[in-house]
């Protein structure tokens, strides 16, 4: 909710203010992902910026535990304020960011048949099926720096430059294993079961740092 009032607000400023100095369009690249925006004047020296980045990405991995396929995906909205104390192109920016940033983890076999969590060797026809989870908090706080005025007077093209931190807490990293009916014959269901909880408690443990995600960005802006 608080997101979506957010960006009413930044579009109701930029409504009433193009008439007097005109909307900026940039499009950037970075550690969010590609993405485009849209830059309009709020107040005096303040400008609001309401953009998208995203980004996606297949990874596979082998080793002695198993086949691994990651796929990673970046998204994110972008609303921000942007100060310019010294009237020209250096800015601090503060703002909100939807973030829909995860990552999904699908496990095979390895060569030998077999998969493993937290050191124990299971026989892939023990295990039904497994994927991982990692998501972050839905709403992220965000905090620059940055260079470029996408509405700065009497300028058509410009760079806009970002670096900052989008704080979206530690990761929720979640699993899920099914045993197949061999496994559940044989009475490991529940061992299987909890040896990938372990796997998990410790994975976000390991990831914890993840909370603060760096925000580097370079892209071209173009002044209506």
């Amino acid at each position: 909710m608080r997101t979506k009032l957010l960006g009413l607000a930044l579009c109701g400023a930029f409504a009433t203010t193009a008439q007097a100095e005109g909307l900026g369009v940039y499009i950037n690249g970075g550690t969010t992902g590609f993405g485009l925006g849209l830059a309009g004047p709020l107040t005096e020296g303040v400008t609001g910026r309401l953009g998208f980045a995203t980004w996606k990405k297949t990874m596979t991995e082998s080793d002695n535990d198993g086949n691994y396929k990651l796929d990673l995906k970046l998204q994110t909205v972008h609303m921000l304020a942007d100060w310019y104390p010294f009237d020209g192109a250096f800015r601090t920016t503060l703002g909100l960011i939807a973030n829909g940033n995860k990552a999904t983890l699908a496990a095979t076999p390895n060569a030998s048949g077999k998969l493993v969590f937290d050191g124990v060797e299971y026989d892939a026809t023990d295990v039904g099926s497994y994927t991982g989870e990692m998501t972050f908090k839905s709403t992220a706080p965000y905090l620059g720096i940055g260079w470029g005025n996408p509405v700065a007077k009497n300028k058509t093209w410009g760079f806009v430059t970002d670096i900052g931190v989008m704080f979206q807490g530690a990761p929720q990293v979640t699993s899920t294993v099914t045993c197949s009916q061999a496994a559940i014959d044989a009475g490991v269901c529940t061992d299987l079961q909890n040896d990938v909880a372990a796997s998990t408690a410790k994975l976000a443990e390991d990831t914890k740092d993840f909370k603060y995600w760096p925000v580097i960005s370079i892209g071209l802006s173009y002044n209506f």
